[in-house]
């Protein structure tokens, strides 16, 4: 979301990343731009490009890059493949991306938040986000969803506080992992209402969100590309909006905020490349992200899929920041 302090200089590649549940932000050191596009005496691209996405298809993440992949593709003349490499919250394809070659082949597009948690979380992650990456640029952010299962009639946050006290620790939420922003999310919601429930770790939103919708598990923490089909058949409700405003594609869905529940759970979502990759690759990466993101084919698509393009320049530019409101 745009800072209220309007324009700031940016001073690091990740300044200004919204890190929900006041998670601080990572910082790192700045790059300089060039023009200069050879990678081995080739010019860059000759070749498809790889982009490692961190959750399964159908996952959030997963949505947004193959929506950003085929304008990137076609600007630099080349495919850009999307690999899915769920697992260990999105930390599988974290340490892949941060240890292959710079040569701009391989590219890893990361949500910032989990990976600004696996910093300060998980000591042991394999990789260190503030040294191994070249980040290109912000892509945007999304909110995540307070999602029940249909059945047990619960309709509003009251509903399932009395569920779940009548039933201490029988309810069950799913995650996309212990330390993972809809796990410490949930935890805090619980906390809010005071209820007690019991953690269940998936790999990714899109294969939990099948069980809450089955009744296996009975409420989540949930991002909103692949719970909004399920919404749409009435196989899951979605009790609140975990932001501090509604977003258009469920405009009609109030903010927990609005309900009594001052609880916000976003994630954000850039484009990296390992450390060391051409400065001029980065460079030329970051401005067909921005080129791409302001296409209104684009835009249309992600703001149906509930998400908020947002770029960010990181050459010295002035730009907007992300909130990094911590207010809970």
């Amino acid at each position: 979301m745009p800072d209220a302090a309007g324009p700031t200089q940016m001073r690091s590649p990740w300044a200004g990343l919204t890190l929900a549940l006041g998670v601080a932000v990572v910082a790192a050191g700045i790059w300089g731009a060039t023009t200069d596009i050879a990678v081995g005496q080739k010019a860059w691209p000759n070749r498809p490009i790889t982009l490692l996405v961190p959750y399964t298809g159908g996952s959030a993440p997963d949505t947004q890059a193959r929506t950003l992949a085929r304008p990137i593709g076609s600007k630099l003349g080349q495919p850009m493949v999307v690999e899915d490499r769920p697992g260990d919250d999105g930390m599988i394809a974290g340490r892949d991306a941060a240890r292959a070659k710079p040569d701009g082949y391989t590219q890893y597009f990361g949500v910032t938040t989990s990976l600004s948690l696996a910093y300060l979380l998980k000591p042991n992650v394999g990789f260190d986000p503030r040294k191994d990456y070249a980040p290109v640029s912000m892509v945007g952010e999304t909110a995540y969803l307070l999602v029940v299962n249909s059945g047990p009639g619960v309709k509003l946050i009251p509903d399932l506080v009395a569920l779940a006290r009548s039933k201490p620790g029988a309810l069950n939420f799913s995650s996309t992992g212990t330390g993972s922003i809809s796990h410490l999310g949930m935890l805090m919601i619980a906390k809010k209402l005071g209820i007690e429930l019991t953690h269940v770790p998936y790999k990714s939103t899109a294969q939990s969100i099948v069980d809450v919708a089955s009744g296996e598990v009975q409420l989540q923490l949930a991002t909103i590309a692949p719970t909004i089909p399920m919404y749409q058949t009435g196989k899951v409700r979605i009790l609140g909006v975990a932001s501090d405003h509604r977003i258009a594609a469920l405009a009609n869905i109030p903010t927990l905020r609005e309900q009594g529940v001052d609880v916000q759970a976003k994630f954000s979502l850039g484009l990296f490349l390992p450390a060391g990759s051409p400065d001029g690759v980065i460079k030329l990466l970051n401005d067909t992200v921005r080129v791409a993101l302001a296409d209104a084919a684009v835009k249309q698509l992600y703001f149906q899929q509930g998400f908020e393009p947002q770029s960010v320049n990181a050459y010295g530019e002035t730009y907007r920041g992300f909130s990094t409101d911590t207010k809970q």
